[in-house]
């Protein structure tokens, strides 16, 4: 168990470094703000980032969205882009799904008039699916991402490594 958590550990680690030395100007920006702290605030509000873009529906722009949101809110970059992992190509079709279901059973099956849907059945059928998906994965996002802050800033003392 402890060597799988080593590996997975060494392969954020490195994707993130690559990111990295792909993106300069982020990088730069990212040590401007203070995006490397590991302050317990600054872990509290990474995880809470990172958590909440990966339980949306944005896989493929979640970098993206993370990056702004750490330089606004002076978050730890490392930490955010490591929780969007939450949704990965294993889990992204099952998140996906509960996300639908939650979605329907919130706001109903269908958002459109009867008059847009007798004219135009396709974009009443990506409407309905966009808007229940949506709702659905702010229900999982919003509670992962408080109770993500409020696990690191509930543990003890953060220790930092000698080397640091």
């Amino acid at each position: 168990m402890k060597n799988s958590v080593k590996r997975a550990q060494k392969w954020y680690r490195n994707k993130l470094r690559k990111w990295l030395r792909q993106n300069p100007k982020a990088l730069k920006s990212l040590r401007r703000f203070r995006c490397f702290d590991s302050d317990k605030k600054s872990l509290a509000r990474g995880l809470a980032i990172g958590l909440f873009f990966g339980l949306t529906p944005t896989v493929g722009f979640q970098t993206p969205l993370v990056l702004p949101s750490c330089l606004l809110l002076r978050a730890n970059f490392p930490i955010a882009f490591m929780a969007t992992w939450v949704s990965n190509p294993l889990t992204v079709a099952p998140l996906y799904f509960a996300f639908n279901r939650v979605g329907e059973s919130m706001i109903g099956q269908t958002v459109m008039s009867e008059n847009t849907t007798a004219t135009h059945p396709w974009l009443s059928l990506f409407a309905d699916a966009s808007l229940q998906m949506t709702i659905g994965s702010l229900a999982f996002a919003l509670p992962a991402a408080g109770a993500g802050y409020l696990l690191i800033m509930c543990l003890g003392p953060i220790r930092q490594s000698p080397n640091t």
